[in-house]
This record gives structure tokens, sequence and C-alpha cells, in this order.
């Protein structure tokens, strides 16, 4: 491919021409003698230069705040020189670039999550499994123990009796006083761990 000019590099790599004078200024790509531009080459430059950890220019694709020249690229830091070293052939940085992206979204989705499942512990929207458990386990306890006592409180009331509706309504009072006693106990309530216990 022929060297091309700044507007016809622009128009390659779809950016502005001001973005590929200010990459050709800072020297993040380099021209010929004669002022045009080897697209292939200026590619693996421009993409070995691109540092992937800052925010992203919605048009150009660039980064927002431009580094110095020569200062390294977090992707080239982050990689290290190793694979560089072993000829990973044309493209190879645009790979170590991309894989460096796909690590740095991963991550911050990772952290975003864990963000996510702090606030809603301490605003009381998500509670301990453990602590739940423990709740429940010991509420069912509470209503076994009450309901296997009512044999014994209403065995010798109703050993004296005959009648089918008096036995009936004895077991319905003793029945409804249990519930009732167990309905009173105090709520569940469940919040953030204290930072204390630690």
């Amino acid at each position: 491919m022929a060297g091309l000019t700044i507007r016809g590099y622009a128009r390659h790599r779809g950016v502005s021409h001001t973005a590929v004078r200010k990459a050709l200024a800072s020297g993040r790509i380099s021209a010929a003698p004669d002022g045009t531009i080897d697209a292939q080459k200026a590619d693996r430059d421009w993409a070995g230069s691109t540092d992937q950890s800052k925010p992203r220019n919605s048009v150009t694709g660039v980064p927002k705040i431009s580094r110095s020249p020569g200062e390294p690229s977090a992707a080239l830091i982050t990689a290290g020189p190793e694979p560089m070293a072993e000829g990973v052939g044309e493209g190879g940085a645009t790979r170590l670039v991309s894989s460096y992206a796909a690590s740095r979204a991963a991550r911050e989705s990772y952290l975003a999550r864990l963000a996510k499942l702090d606030f809603e512990q301490r605003s009381g929207r998500l509670v301990d499994a453990d602590e739940v458990r423990a709740h429940i386990f010991g509420l069912g306890r509470r209503m076994r123990d009450t309901l296997l006592g009512i044999p014994d409180r209403l065995a010798p009331i109703l050993v004296g009796q005959s009648d089918q509706a008096v036995i009936h309504q004895l077991i319905t009072e003793e029945l409804m006083t249990s519930l009732g006693e167990l309905s009173k106990s105090p709520p569940l309530r469940f919040g953030p761990k204290s930072e204390s216990t630690s």
C-alpha cells in the first residue's frame, strides 16, 4: 500500500485529521520523509501506544487524556516485554492491547459486582444467609417446643371429658393460646454486620 496523506490516513483510521496531526506531533505515529504515512506501520504504532486504561473518546476512539511523548503504554507495561520478544507477529501489539482491555473489563465488572453486594448488605437489602438460617432454626425450635407441649398441658384436663364439643373447644383454645405466644415473639431483624466484630 502506498503512503497516505494525513487526511487519507484519517479516513483509513476513522478519525479526524486533527487526531492524526496530534498523533504525529506527539510521536505516537511517524510519517515518511515525504510526509506520507505507511498505514500498516501507523496502525501498529497507534495500537501499541494507546493507553486502554483511560476513558475513550466516543468519536475517535482515542484516550481523552493524552500522554506525554515517550511515556510507555499501560497495556505494554501490564503485558511485559516477553510476549513482544517472542515475535507474536504482525498485529501482536493489537492482540496484547485487546487482551488488556478484556482483562480490564472483567476486573471492572467484578469490582462493580462487589460494590453492589456491599451496598445492598449495608442498606439492609441483602442479608447474611447464615444469619437467616440461625433465625429460622430458632423460630422452628420455639414452634416445635410450643406445639409438643400441648399434649402435656391438655392431657390432665381432657382425661375426664366425654363431651366431644368440650374437647374440641379445649384443644382449639390451647392451640390459639400457643400460636398467640409465638406471634408475640420479637420479629426477625437482619442488618449489616458490625464492623467492630472483626
